[in-house]
């Protein structure tokens, strides 16, 4: 169960039974617990499962766009026929898990071992790496990208810094691959630590950022 009136969160928690829903957009459901739900045929897009506990739940011909699994546990869920699009999964517990005829594209994959999944096939349009990556940018897009650190429509999610205020370099290398150095710094420049809208997912901060940048 997350925790009553923290700022940010959004509530999940289905057991032994089916989803009230099957549209899922712009959620942060960190820490969630989901256990043996049926959420098959749902759509998801701009979902951020930090730290959330799915078991044994059914995914079965679901859509996930923009979606962050990290360190979520995904132990004996059933995603037979889903399709993943611009999703990142670090450090994930995908043990039993099932991905027959599941499609990946775009997908970043971080400290996660896939092998103990079922049926999994990942595409050359993915990428796998076996540790955080450590992406080089000036210290001037480091500087710009520190004037965010306090801002609220970030720093509850930990997108782009985590607790303590390190850099979030899974997200600073999908800002720099998507954006490239020149962009990002006209968009940081542009937004001045300021957002337009809630950031929950490393995707949703390079489209702001992007759209700033003109």
């Amino acid at each position: 169960m997350l925790p009553k009136g923290k700022k940010g969160l959004s509530r999940l928690s289905v057991f032994c039974r089916k989803a009230k829903t099957r549209y899922f957009r712009n959620k942060f459901y960190s820490k969630a617990q989901c256990f043996r739900a049926d959420f098959s045929k749902s759509s998801f897009v701009n979902v951020n499962f930090k730290g959330a506990i799915l078991t044994g739940c059914n995914f079965k011909d679901s859509t996930f766009t923009q979606v962050e699994f990290l360190g979520t546990n995904l132990k004996k869920s059933n995603f037979t026929g889903s399709v993943f699009k611009y999703c990142v999964f670090s450090r994930v517990l995908m043990k039993n898990s099932n991905f027959r005829d599941c499609t990946f594209e775009e997908c970043i994959f971080v400290s996660t071992n896939v092998v103990v999944a079922k049926n999994v096939v990942i595409g050359k349009r993915n990428r796998i790496f076996k540790q955080q990556p450590s992406p080089e940018v000036s210290q001037e897009i480091l500087t710009l990208l520190d004037g965010f650190r306090f801002n609220s429509k970030v720093q509850n999610s930990r997108v782009l810094h985590l607790k303590g205020g390190k850099i979030n370099t899974l997200t600073l290398q999908s800002l720099v691959e998507r954006l490239g150095e020149k962009r990002l710094k006209r968009g940081l420049l542009a937004l001045d630590g300021n957002l337009p809208y809630r950031i929950i997912t490393a995707n949703g901060l390079c489209n702001a950022i992007d759209r700033a940048a003109g």
